[in-house]
């Protein structure tokens, strides 16, 4: 009996030396001293841009000031880049002045604070990590998009309506075009109150950080205003007040062309100015977007079209759904006899996003 209970308690012993050596193996931290004397146990993962990201037992992954660090050390080789340019691959110590790098053909000691960027060896530096990530930006991505609202009513009275939408969007950091066509056809009473297509197309690009060109020309016709077509086509420059990736502000000045025809024969054409305001903000959890376009004629100012466009989207769920509510306002100075100058629309709308 008790030289069974030794050998359980010499094989207790030897499995808990051995779990300790796992753990520390496991488990093995860098050191980071920071200059108010206190210190932080993790693994350096990377250093770049004044900040060290730290990945942490207690806390996940977290960033500290390198403004903050008085030194540092590793227990795996890492690479470091120097503010002077030069490269050194190995482990780090801590030394009063600063750090140690100690490589497979000699040492380097540098100050802390001339330390422009940690990584691991095998993954990007932070210059190409940038680098990529700007030609990734760079590259041109097509996004897709479908819309479609249904109303209807049945009993006293009858109402019928229904409005398709669809969007193809390839865009860079450098540029956009955008081609959209929709459709609405809607009945009351027997009545046709909507039917009318349109398609548009529009390019923009920067020709310096703030500044871009763009061109658009759009198609359209409308039962209901008796308009055969409009044909609009524009070009100018716009300016972006506000260009951030949740904020977008441009404001668009340029010249048109506008041609139009309609069913009692009557025709109008005439360049004119092309003025718009386009504004988008993106929420935590849904996206504003407004639109607003003024176009007068040069051949009668007093001949001149307004528009206005606000929607707000909510993402369903994790989905490629979204559920788009919005207001329009078309308002044309001139019209043909017994069409209303100002038409108002209400609609919401379920939309499909894809790429």
């Amino acid at each position: 009996m008790k030289h069974t209970t030794a050998n359980t308690t010499a094989c207790r012993l030897l499995a808990g030396a051995i779990l300790c050596l796992i753990s520390t193996s496991v488990f093995a931290t860098d050191r980071i001293e920071l200059t108010d004397g206190s210190i932080v146990m993790g693994k350096l993962l990377s250093a770049d841009g004044g900040k060290l990201k730290v990945e942490t037992a207690f806390a996940g992954t977290i960033e500290i000031a390198q403004a903050k660090v008085r030194s540092f050390a590793t227990d795996d080789t890492v690479v470091v880049g120097l503010s002077g340019g030069s490269t050194v691959q190995g482990k780090v110590e801590m030394t009063d002045r600063g750090i140690k790098i100690v490589a497979q053909d000699g040492q380097m000691s540098a100050a802390t604070g001339n330390v422009a960027a940690v990584w691991r060896p095998g993954a990007d530096s932070p210059e190409v990590t940038k680098l990529k990530a700007e030609n990734s930006a760079k590259t041109r991505k097509w996004a897709y998009e479908s819309s479609v609202a249904i109303a209807g009513r049945s009993g006293a009275s009858e109402k019928f309506g229904a409005a398709v939408g669809f969007k193809a969007t390839l865009a860079s950091s450098e540029d956009k075009l955008i081609f959209a066509a929709a459709a609405e056809k809607a009945k009351e009473n027997g009545k046709e109150t909507a039917n009318s297509q349109k398609g548009s197309a529009d390019y923009s690009a920067f020709f310096n950080p703030t500044n871009v060109w763009y061109v658009r020309t759009g198609l359209e016709k409308d039962k209901i205003k008796s308009l055969d077509l409009r044909s609009t086509s524009a070009f100018g420059i716009g300016h972006k007040m506000i260009h951030t990736a949740v904020q977008d502000l441009e404001l668009r000045f340029g010249v048109s062309y506008i041609y139009e025809t309609y069913s009692n024969n009557t025709k109008f054409d005439s360049p004119g100015l092309d003025l718009a305001f386009l504004h988008s903000y993106q929420f935590s959890n849904a996206k504003l977007a407004n639109t607003v376009t003024f176009n007068p004629a040069f051949k009668n100012f007093s001949n001149y079209r307004l528009h206005h466009e606000s929607t707000v989207e909510f993402p369903l769920g994790a989905s490629l759904w979204k559920l788009r509510m919005g207001l329009a306002n078309d308002y044309q100075s001139k019209v043909t006899p017994g069409v209303e100058r100002l038409d108002t629309t209400y609609f919401t709308s379920l939309v499909l996003n894809w790429q």
